[in-house]
């Protein structure tokens, strides 16, 4: 394969990124501008030029990602385990509850908002003491 021919262009930086990219060629002890250059470019814009220090970044961050997964997983089966339980509750209830007639559905509100704000009061003050079912399975 034939070398390619290098392309020169006139480039105007910033006086801090000017500073910076002295900064670098006097510590990598590299005086050719345009190598410093191409290297930073290289690395900004193709990944296969990074140091293993990139490589340790994407493992981690793949670790990272595989641990959300799983959360998700474990979320998505609580979630689901949640609502066939709501399910089989209210079908429970429709079971052995008669339906009521209108007259009594008024009398019976105010004593159903009573249990019902008694019951949250119950789940809010368990708050701290409760712990979701992948957490107790994995208790276990």
């Amino acid at each position: 394969m034939a070398k390619q021919k290098k392309i020169q262009r006139t480039v105007y930086f910033d006086p801090e990124v000017w500073e910076f990219l002295e900064q670098k060629m006097k510590t990598s002890k590299n005086a050719n501008i345009s190598a410093v250059v191409n290297d930073g470019l290289r690395y900004a814009a193709f990944p296969e030029h990074r140091t293993d220090r990139e490589a340790d970044m994407v493992k981690m961050m793949q670790v990272l990602q595989d641990s959300f997964v799983q959360h998700r997983k474990k979320t998505a089966r609580d979630l689901a385990f949640i609502q066939e339980i709501s399910l089989e509750s209210l079908n429970e209830f429709y079971r052995h509850s008669p339906e009521l007639a209108d007259d009594e559905i008024k009398g019976r509100d105010v004593a159903s908002k009573a249990r019902i704000a008694s019951f949250l009061e119950r789940i809010v003050r368990n708050m701290p003491k409760l712990k979701s079912f992948s957490d107790r399975e994995q208790g276990e």
